[in-house]
């Protein structure tokens, strides 16, 4: 009996020794208390840099899932980029391989180290007029000092964390840059196209002489139109590489045919030994001069990243500090090859999205495609007509011309007008600071009457409204606010009981379908249509205004938190749509929320605790959440916008979503009418509205309306 109490205490404490192995070892007090510290904030500079490494080791692990994509995406936009780069370098007043190499270079190096693993960097055409300043005023050589001027400032802008800024540049000012690139791009190129040495200028000025047409080398000009039919023809095949075929045709023709026009000429088969640029000690001079190009280098490049953002929702967002970093060191590298200036490329990061690139290999691949050109088929590039490449760069020239936007900002604002007009002024003048600072001023006055005299920003609650649940303040100026009033509150001790009995007061031209529930206080302006199988319930947050003309379409649900607010004109509503507002099937709306006038929320997309202003477009299964969304701004379809800065980069309404929103507002406000009438008589308006069980005649229907125009 001894013996076994012994062999099982033995046992007993062999287990024990073999848990406390098994036990971690306890952590140091200094490990423990670092624990406990609070996270570093989002803002610090390490918390920002720590944020970039982490950026570029995730994307680059994406690499391994997606290589057959990648490779063909990349050989693709390198069919694309090659004559682009070949044109643009020619623009510049450079040599054809200066191109080449910042294709190479630079766009290799912003691959691997960019902020935007979709974006695609090369030359730019709204750096061309620049870089050919600096070329005839430094040379050749500058322009590669010029690329390293725009490294160096881009690096800089980097490490002060600027890219967060480049969001504030307004679309009016960076659509007249463009408009005025694109102009003096085509200044630059129709006399190539012709193949004699006119400016535009001084052609239009010839127009009544027809003399001019015996000094048209006619070759040249077919030369340039069929590689532009082709660009032109072919503009919705989007993976078809227009550009490079139309190019190599009319290369193999005047070669076959031996016609006398201006070739590319000699482009080297290597790559040249690094260097620095010999600038006889101008090199001051150059960076000052450079300082606007940096700028708007790494301006565009943003503003690149953000469209590409755009046309790939579910791709990595942009890291802006990581971006230009990734430029920064493009261009360094570019320039010390002998290369030109470079920028991230709508154009391309587009043919790279559209082709199915899915990582930075994709980008990558790019380069090295380019580089396999210039290696191998060198001889082939030199014999390519300059005027098949002015043709291109005259197509790409129109496309910078936005008249459609300088037309839109006439009729809708037009001191957004004027700024466009001064910025692209000053570009085509030469004066480009002078246009950009310009343009900004306006921008800033125009914003500054907007707010006077439209709906201003909604203005953060006190300390006790907060405590008191109001979610925002908005002013008389965002709508026409109307307290229901008329709706005697019922005693507090009966709690929940007090807003289900509560009836919604509606226009007598709205309509309410029989199989949707309206229940609570709900106030519906005139031709106000809510169609079957929605909720429209104000039982728990309350009250609800729907105004003139607003549809509430299928299965759509509108809700709100208890005692949460939004004060609209001094008075609180727990959910406020303004009128002309669209709600797409299946879409849910929960308070606190207003959402402004002339705004559209798609199929399946939330908005919750948020302020949408007006002539917005939430898209297709969007979620709003916790923001304000300024005036006119588009949420991507399946787009998650969660924080202000989310929120402030919203691109902005088109046209077409503006008129989208008009037809589906005429279409509804017709049904509700249709509704209403039957067989030449008005329907009652008491089934529609379910109220758990508490209908009332048509003639209590008629009191509550005669007391609503009484009171409104």
């Amino acid at each position: 009996m001894q013996r076994a109490r012994e062999k099982n205490a033995l046992t007993r404490e062999k287990r024990a020794l073999t848990r406390a192995q098994r036990l971690p070892a306890p952590r140091p007090l200094s490990r423990v208390l670092e624990r406990q510290r609070p996270p570093p904030s989002e803002d610090s500079f390490g918390a920002e840099w720590r944020s970039v490494r982490r950026y570029l080791l995730d994307s680059w692990k994406d690499v391994v899932r997606f290589i057959p994509q990648d490779v063909l995406s990349g050989v693709t936009v390198a069919a694309v980029a090659l004559p682009l780069n070949l044109a643009l370098a020619v623009a510049s007043g450079l040599p054809p391989s200066a191109g080449l190499i910042a294709g190479v270079v630079g766009g290799g190096i912003a691959a691997m180290m960019g902020g935007t693993p979709l974006q695609v960097t090369g030359p730019a055409a709204a750096l061309s007029t620049m870089v050919f300043a600096l070329v005839a005023r430094f040379g050749v050589a500058g322009a590669a000092a010029a690329a390293m001027a725009v490294g160096g400032i881009q690096l800089l802008l980097s490490l002060g964390r600027a890219g967060r800024l480049m969001k504030y540049v307004p679309e009016s000012v960076l659509a007249g840059f463009t408009t005025g690139v694109g102009i003096k791009l085509l200044d630059q190129q129709i006399p190539e196209l012709l193949g004699f040495d006119y400016r535009v200028f001084e052609l239009a000025q010839m127009m009544h002489r027809p003399e001019w047409l015996h000094e048209v080398s006619w070759l040249s000009t077919l030369s340039g139109l069929a590689v532009a039919f082709l660009v032109v023809a072919a503009r919705h095949l989007k993976r078809f590489p227009a550009a490079l075929v139309g190019v190599g045709i009319v290369t193999a023709l005047a070669s076959y045919l031996g016609w006398d026009i201006s070739r590319v000429g000699e482009v080297p088969s290597s790559l040249p030994p690094p260097s620095l640029p010999d600038l006889q000690g101008r090199w001051l001079e150059l960076f000052a001069a450079s300082l606007p190009l940096g700028i708007l280098a790494a301006a565009e490049s943003l503003l690149s990243a953000r469209v590409t953002d755009r046309m790939a929702p579910t791709a990595r967002p942009h890291q802006p500090t990581l971006e230009l970093l990734g430029q920064g060191l493009a261009n360094l590298g570019s320039g010390v090859m002998g290369g030109m200036p470079v920028t991230g490329v709508v154009v391309r990061s587009g043919v790279n999205v559209q082709s199915g690139g899915r990582t930075r290999l994709a980008a990558f691949l790019h380069s090295a495609s380019l580089l396999f050109v210039m290696l191998y088929l060198s001889d082939q590039i030199a014999k390519v007509p300059l005027a098949g490449l002015a043709g291109l760069l005259c197509v790409v020239g129109l496309r910078l011309v936005e008249v459609g936007t300088l037309v839109h900002l006439w009729k809708e604002e037009r001191v957004e007008a004027v700024a466009f007009l001064v910025t692209a002024g000053g570009t085509l003048s030469g004066h480009l600071v002078e246009g950009l600072a310009g343009g900004m001023v306006i921008h800033a006055v125009g914003l500054f009457l907007h707010r006077r005299r439209h709906k201003p920003h909604p203005s953060a609650p006190s300390r006790e409204q907060k405590q008191q649940g109001v979610r925002a303040v908005l002013s008389r100026a965002h709508a026409e606010a109307r307290h229901p009033s008329h709706l005697e509150a019922s005693p507090h001790s009966l709690g929940w009981l007090r807003h289900i009995k509560s009836r919604p007061l509606m226009s007598s031209s709205s309509f309410v379908h029989p199989q949707a529930a309206v229940i609570g206080r709900v106030v519906l302006g005139d031709h106000v249509h809510i169609a079957a199988g929605s909720s429209v319930r104000a039982d728990e947050g309350t009250p609800f205004h729907i105004g003139a003309n607003s549809n509430i379409q299928d299965g759509v649900v509108i809700h709100a938190l208890k005692e949460r607010k939004v004060v609209v004109g001094g008075e609180e509503w727990a959910v406020y749509v303004g009128k002309n507002v669209s709600m797409a099937h299946n879409a849910l709306v929960h308070g606190p929320c207003y959402i402004g006038d002339d705004t559209f929320v798609g199929f399946k997309a939330v908005v919750h605790d948020a302020v949408v202003g007006s002539h917005c477009y939430i898209g297709i299964g969007a979620i709003v959440v916790g923001v304000e969304v300024p005036d006119g701004r588009f949420v991507p379809h399946g787009t998650l916008v969660d924080t202000a800065e989310k929120a402030e980069r919203l691109p902005p309404v088109s046209e077409a979503h503006r008129e989208f929103n008009e037809d589906v507002v005429d279409v509804n406000r017709g049904l509700a009418a249709a509704y209403r009438t039957q067989d030449g008589e008005v329907r009652q308006t008491t089934r529609p509205l379910a109220t758990h069980g508490n209908t009332e005649p048509t003639s209590g229907w008629t009191n509550w309306r005669r007391a609503r125009d009484e009171r409104f």
